[in-house]
């Protein structure tokens, strides 16, 4: 009688966990960075598989759309790449605002150079102006971070501005082969 009521106590805590996760709202991230800083290549990290076209610096997503996994509570915006241009700086912060504006993301740019260009930190300071009244948080994420050093300066010089962001995170999306020096490993 006593293993009856152990699986009976089993099954309705398995049932209640599966009604949690069926209930779990989706956190929504925006990407958004240069072309060829590695969103795409970020996003299939996180999912842990191949739903994101990359590419070797060729802009690869024309537009924004919506990446998400089955069974998995979270869905990423993948941007196009924005460059230097004001016009398309423009339109892509409008296309983010709109999406953070419908209640639906959280904010995480990409950055992937050896330096920070002014234009991207007025792109980061307008983008936190027009974020006032939704404040949604802003995670900035060094992407392509091969080295840790050189990503931990680059992150204190963008914590130095002192932008309406969460957090910098460096990161290594995937493994790197640096030819005739060996694999800088992911992080």
């Amino acid at each position: 009688m006593a293993g009856i009521d152990a699986e009976k106590i089993a099954q309705e805590a398995i049932n209640a966990i599966a009604d949690k996760i069926k209930n779990l709202n989706t956190l929504n991230i925006i990407v958004a960075g240069k072309t060829g800083v590695g969103k795409s290549t970020l996003i299939n990290a996180v999912f842990k598989e191949h739903l994101a076209d990359t590419g070797m610096g060729k802009p690869v997503t024309t537009h924004m759309r919506k990446i998400a996994k089955k069974g998995v509570p979270l869905a990423i915006y993948d941007t196009r790449g924005f460059e230097l241009g004001k016009e398309v700086q423009a339109e892509i912060k409008k296309e983010v605002m709109e999406t953070i504006s419908k209640g639906l993301a959280t904010q995480d740019i990409n950055k992937a150079s050896n330096r920070i260009e002014p234009e991207e930190i007025e792109w980061l300071r307008e983008l936190s102006m027009e974020n006032q009244i939704t404040q949604v948080p802003i995670v900035v994420v060094l992407t392509q971070s091969f080295s840790k050093k050189k990503a931990q300066e680059m992150r204190q010089t963008l914590l130095d501005e002192n932008l309406d962001i969460i957090q910098v995170i460096p990161v290594l999306a995937e493994d790197y082969e640096i030819e005739d020096l060996g694999i800088a490993k992911s992080y």
